[in-house]
């Protein structure tokens, strides 16, 4: 029965790397064979393919990033890219908050852009959670405005406008590094009553 048992297990080493081997010499293009290609589509792909992003993260296609003006009926800040102090901070240390802030950021950005694209109207904040962080966060960055606060009257309401910027990066690495910029705007977002 061990003998049995043993001749069996043989058989099984034997024909499982003589598959491999036949997958692997096809592959090479050694032999060409339509037989060897269907054993390698229908039982070898299902169940050897790697993926290599198991290795290695998908890299980066390039940057997003909010710029926002804040506004009132009668006066215009000029665009602010409020994310430039975090970016220029993060790349001294990897293990700062700032790469946390980044993250949520991008995580931002992302829940913005998913809601405009699945046709989501969103005019307020309460709208989406990405966007409700970025306008909470424009309104500290707004404080320390002191050239458009000078021009605040009692009672004013702020307004920001919000461009999603997305510089994406030429796929072709032969290429010289080009971006190609889109924007998403919103506008008319109401940030806070000048007291």
């Amino acid at each position: 029965m061990k003998n049995m048992y043993r001749i069996i297990l043989q058989l099984l080493l034997f024909f499982y790397f003589s598959f491999i081997l036949l997958v692997q010499i096809y592959d090479l293009k050694y032999v060409e064979s339509t037989c060897i290609k269907h054993l390698k589509e229908k039982y070898a792909l299902p169940f050897f393919e790697q993926n290599w992003s198991m290795f290695s993260p998908n890299p980066p296609k390039g940057n997003h990033y909010f710029l926002v003006k804040y506004y009132t009926a009668t006066w215009e800040s000029d665009f602010i890219d409020i994310q430039q102090i975090i970016r220029t901070r993060s790349f001294s240390t990897f293990f700062s908050i700032d790469q946390r802030l980044k993250k949520y950021f991008s995580d931002c950005f992302n829940d913005i852009i998913h809601l405009q694209n699945s046709k989501v109207n969103i005019t307020s904040p309460h709208k989406s959670q990405g966007l409700e962080s970025i306008v909470n966060y424009a309104k500290i960055v707004f404080k320390n405005q002191k050239e458009f606060s000078k021009q605040l009257h009692p009672k004013d309401s702020v307004f920001v406008q919000l461009y999603l910027v997305d510089d994406q990066l030429n796929e072709d690495i032969h290429q010289a590094k080009t971006y190609t910029t889109y924007y998403s705007e919103l506008n008319k977002l109401f940030l806070l009553i000048n007291d």
